[in-house]
């Protein structure tokens, strides 16, 4: 196994890089012209002193040795160390603030042992580890915060698991119990009452927390990878037994009705986001299909009576994350597959997309174990309330060569 390193790239043809131990992280070099270079990424882990600012699908096929890399945006800068170890992701964030935000994955995990739940959270000023109770679960997969004192996360491990976060202490719960053929995705909670989206044998699920216990909202065929609620209403996404997009729509009386998807082969949602009643948005991917180089991006659109596909200026590739801080202020996060060692971030302003990436944090090395470990493999993306700033989490590399990242917009 070579040693990860998380590498600042100059696309004029100069190479900085730093090798690094578990743990560490190295100081970005100065940013060099934004007109023809990117900016500097730290090495190991790639996140704490900011500017203003999943289950998730793996990356797509081509590795980063096969992919040209450009110019990084100079509007997203990483951060200082998360002090995770090597072997880490972050798979989902949120935030209730300028100096509150949460970010969630799993640290310490490898091809030969499942690892252990990760929970960061920022104080305003650096990201710092909050232990989490339980010995049972591996990875956690999704955190939805409404204030400091009420957040909650959702993971994995020998059953599904999940936890309420009070502003002083974890209370962990057991949804389903101690059965282990059902998985949590993602959670949603909106003061008081949360929902749970995820998956049983042959069956999407999602869950309500109404302050007191869980109780069964929904049951349907396919599989839930994704939820959000506002307003009073409640979306949840993922992908039906025929392996197209699948949406529920749910409202506070407890109704939920089938809202019917465009029909996709292959296409598979990963997260959804409300802006109003009239207008909310999911995104994910097309899988590849046999002799294809990699998966396609997939958006769909709610304009308040039907659901349709909207065209990015991605042609492959894969959307993990998305947030908005309003109709004209749209923000999605995933990879490009002609880029796949940068982050991808498309912006929808209400009119016109743009897109831009974030830094190349590795360098292609003739030795290294896996053509993946130089791309981008998880993303995520969250708004800060009340500001214009945005965190990005993820990983970059496979197996024992992953190790965490935090970008601020």
């Amino acid at each position: 196994m070579r040693n990860p390193r998380l590498a600042a790239v100059a696309l004029i043809g100069t190479a900085l890089a730093a090798a690094c131990g578990p743990g560490r992280t190295a100081t970005p070099a100065p940013p060099p012209s934004p007109a023809v270079s990117q900016s500097p990424a730290p090495d190991r882990t790639a996140s704490g002193d900011p500017a203003p600012g999943r289950t998730a699908s793996g990356s797509p096929a081509p590795s980063g040795a096969a992919t040209g890399a450009v110019a990084a945006s100079t509007a997203w800068a990483a951060t200082g160390g998360t002090g995770l170890p090597g072997s880490s992701a972050l798979l989902d964030v949120a935030a209730t603030g300028p100096r509150d935000a949460w970010a969630v994955g799993y640290k310490d995990s490898a091809e030969d042992r499942e690892g252990a739940p990760a929970v960061l959270r920022w104080d305003g000023s650096r990201w710092r580890e909050v232990p989490l109770p339980g010995d049972d679960v591996y990875h956690l997969e999704g955190v939805s915060a409404a204030g400091p004192d009420d957040v909650w996360v959702v993971g994995n491990g020998e059953s599904a698991f999940a936890a309420h976060w009070d502003g002083r202490r974890w209370a962990p719960e057991k949804p389903f119990g101690v059965v282990e053929d059902y998985r949590l995705a993602d959670v949603a909670t909106t003061g008081g009452t949360a929902w749970f989206a995820g998956s049983g044998p042959s069956k999407a699920v999602v869950l309500e927390w109404d302050g007191r216990e869980f109780g069964n909202a929904l049951s349907t065929g396919g599989a839930f990878d994704a939820i959000t609620a506002r307003e009073g209403h409640v979306w949840a996404v993922g992908s039906s037994e025929r392996h197209t997009p699948l949406i529920w729509h749910g409202t506070a009386d407890g109704a939920w009705e089938s809202s019917p998807a465009p029909e996709i082969p292959g296409g598979r949602l990963n997260r959804v986001w409300q802006i109003s009643p009239s207008e909310v948005w999911a995104v994910g991917e097309v899988t590849a299909g046999p002799g294809d180089r990699a998966g396609q991006p997939l958006v769909l659109r709610w304009d308040g009576s039907s659901w349709s596909r909207v065209e990015v200026p991605v042609r492959l590739g894969a959307l993990h994350g998305i947030t908005a801080s309003g109709p004209g202020d749209l923000w999605i996060s995933g990879i490009d597959a002609d880029h796949a060692g940068q982050v991808l971030f498309l912006r929808f302003d209400g009119a016109k997309w743009s897109r831009e990436y974030g830094p190349l944090f590795r360098v292609h090395e003739e030795d290294q174990q896996y053509e993946e470990t130089d791309d981008v493999n998880h993303t995520g993306i969250a708004r800060v309330p009340g500001t214009t700033a945005l965190w990005a989490v993820g990983s970059v590399g496979v197996g024992d060569d992953e190790d965490d990242f935090v970008l601020r917009h």
